[in-house]
C-alpha cells in the first residue's frame, strides 16, 4: 500500500448507541442521535442499511439533479453527467465539509485494492489547496459545517473495477445515476465529525503534475 493510504479508525459500537442510531433512523431524525456521538460514526452504521450518501456544504437540498463534475482523475467514468454517490460514508464527508469559498482544490481518494483472494479494507486520501489569497496551517482550517445527504440506492450504477499502473486492480465506492435523486435524510456535520487527517497542497503545482502524469496520485511529495 501507499503511504498515503489511511484507513478508518477502528471503533467499536455500543449497544445504546446501535438502538439510537436505528430510533434516528427509522424516524429519519438525526435530532434524535446522542449529542456527544460523531455523526461519522452514525453514517458509516448507516452503510450496513444499503443507502448511499451524498455531500454537500448546502442545507436543505431536495432534489439532486445530474451535471459534470470539474475532474482531474485518469478515468472516464468520474467525468459523466449525473447524480454522482458513494456507498462510504467518509467520502461523502470530505464533500461535505471542505470550505468551498476557501478551498481552491480538493485531491481526494477512497478505494480498496485487490490483494489475494480478497479486497483491502477501504483506503482514505484528503488534501486540500486553500485560494491564493489565503495562509493556513493545516487542512483542518479549510473544513466548515455541511451536510450529509442519505439517498436510495434505485437506478445508480456502480464504477467498473480498473487497473491502478503501479498499484493493482483497484475497486471505488463510487456510484451515478442519469436521473434526479431525492434525498431521504439529511445528517448535519461538522469539522469535528471527520476522524482522518486533512493535508494541504498548491493547487497550480498539483494540476501542473497531474497533467503530466494522470496516474501520478496524489501528485504531492
Amino acid at each position: 500500500m501507499r503511504p498515503w493510504m489511511l484507513t478508518a479508525p477502528q471503533t467499536t459500537l455500543s449497544e445504546s448507541a446501535t438502538t439510537a442510531f436505528q430510533a434516528a433512523w427509522d424516524a429519519c431524525d438525526p435530532a434524535l442521535l446522542p449529542p456527544e456521538t460523531p455523526r461519522w460514526l452514525f453514517l458509516r452504521w448507516l452503510q450496513g442499511q444499503g443507502v448511499l450518501f451524498h455531500g454537500s456544504p448546502q442545507a436543505g437540498l431536495t432534489v439532486f439533479e445530474p451535471r459534470t463534475p470539474h475532474d482531474l482523475s485518469a478515468d472516464d467514468f468520474s467525468k459523466r453527467t449525473g447524480v454522482f454517490a458513494t456507498s462510504d460514508a467518509l467520502w461523502a464527508l470530505m464533500y461535505a465539509l471542505r470550505e468551498r469559498s476557501r478551498v481552491k482544490r480538493m485531491v481526494n481518494a477512497a478505494l480498496q485494492v485487490q490483494q489475494t483472494g480478497s479486497w483491502s479494507e477501504t483506503r482514505y486520501f484528503l488534501s486540500l489547496a486553500p485560494q491564493p489569497d489565503l495562509t493556513v496551517t493545516g487542512g483542518q482550517e479549510l473544513l466548515s459545517t455541511g451536510f450529509v445527504y442519505v439517498l436510495p440506492p434505485d437506478g445508480f450504477e456502480r464504477m467498473p473495477d480498473y487497473d491502478w499502473p503501479g498499484l493493482g486492480r483497484v475497486r471505488e465506492p463510487h456510484l451515478i445515476c442519469p436521473q434526479p435523486v431525492r434525498p431521504l435524510l439529511s445528517v448535519p456535520v461538522t469539522p469535528a465529525d471527520f476522524p482522518l487527517p486533512v493535508r494541504l497542497h498548491d493547487a497550480a503545482t498539483v494540476d501542473a503534475r497531474c497533467a503530466a502524469d494522470p496516474w501520478g496520485f496524489p501528485w504531492l511529495d
